[in-house]
């Protein structure tokens, strides 16, 4: 075996190993050139939104409880017209109506599916006003999408109509003592 003694001290390297200065980017330069202004600064990359994107109309939400969409399935109030149907299920309590779309994959891609949902929200937010506050489950069959939006808000009117005269007629029935 051969050993050789290496030296533990550094040797003076006549070239630095690190780019050359000249190349090297200077950056800006240190310190701030414009003094700071009083008061709190603007904000920066916030605006606010434009009036009238992404708003909800304020008489409807989504449902998000369990205990709704289990009030809906059990619910008897039912109104079908066309390739709609409509469930309803009466909340005196609530400040404003909820409503679920449920929208089969048999309807369309997901494009087709979310353009339709996109549709009845946009019903739904017109004749929420004179609605009775309460959920609403919507379910939309194959023929849905290939109506035009007239043609889907009658429906949806027709629906709703049948939907709620059998929400008065359970009612009427549950409170006549017999």
């Amino acid at each position: 075996m051969d050993e050789t003694d290496l030296s533990a001290q550094r040797t003076q390297a006549g070239e630095d190993p690190r780019v050359p200065q000249a190349d090297v980017d200077e950056g800006r330069p240190g310190g701030d050139p414009v003094a700071p202004g009083e008061g709190t600064p603007s904000t920066v990359g916030v605006t606010a939104a434009p009036v009238g994107s992404r708003r909800r109309a304020p008489g409807v939400g989504p449902v998000r409880s369990r205990r709704t969409f289990e009030a809906l399935r059990r619910s008897s109030a039912r109104g079908r017209s066309g390739p709609l149907t409509v469930t309803y299920s009466v909340q005196k309590s609530w400040s404003r109506s909820e409503v679920a779309y449920a929208i089969s994959r048999q309807v369309g891609s997901a494009v087709v599916r979310n353009r339709l949902r996109r549709r009845l929200r946009s019903i739904m937010a017109e004749v929420a006003p004179s609605l009775p506050v309460g959920a609403y489950g919507v379910r939309a069959g194959t023929g849905a999408p290939e109506l035009g939006f007239d043609e889907l808000k009658v429906a949806m009117s027709r629906a709703l109509e049948k939907a709620g005269d059998r929400a008065a007629m359970s009612t009427i029935a549950v409170e006549t003592p017999e």
